[in-house]
């Protein structure tokens, strides 16, 4: 479990909004989750997506990453990988199960480096969730 930045507890909703953009987590089974703040905080340089949250806190079995972007889908994907290869390496995430959300403005056209990028988290067997303005996810 990441033991800065972070508050662990297992409230119904965990919701975060940047410019327009908001991931909102229902915790309706009431498990106990490990919000972390990553952007200027767990990590302060880099590549890095914005939060992420460790489900059952102390024996991490899960973990969602978050990135709330603007219409750069690309760097999105890279700032989300980054985070994961820092947390596998850094905090013992290499064998949790993993989902990686980003929420955009708008949806772009997907060219080669992006669909590159997207392979490369099938290859993890990481979810990936897109989604333009919200998502919201249940668990």
């Amino acid at each position: 479990m990441i033991d800065s930045c972070n508050k662990c507890n297992n409230r119904a909703v965990f919701a975060q909004t940047e410019k327009k953009r908001s991931f909102r987590l229902n915790n309706i089974s009431k498990k106990e989750i490990n919000e972390v703040r990553v952007d200027e905080c767990l990590i302060k340089s880099g590549k890095r997506c914005d939060w992420l949250y460790e489900v059952d806190c102390e024996g991490v079995k899960e973990v969602f990453y978050v990135e709330l972007k603007g219409k750069d889908l690309n760097r999105a994907l890279e700032q989300i990988l980054e985070t994961i290869k820092y947390c596998d390496k850094n905090h013992n995430h290499n064998s949790c199960k993993k989902r990686a959300y980003i929420v955009l403005s708008r949806y772009p056209k997907e060219d080669s480096s992006i669909q590159k990028k997207k392979k490369e988290l099938i290859k993890k067997s990481i979810k990936l969730r897109t989604s333009t303005n919200i998502y919201e996810e249940v668990i």
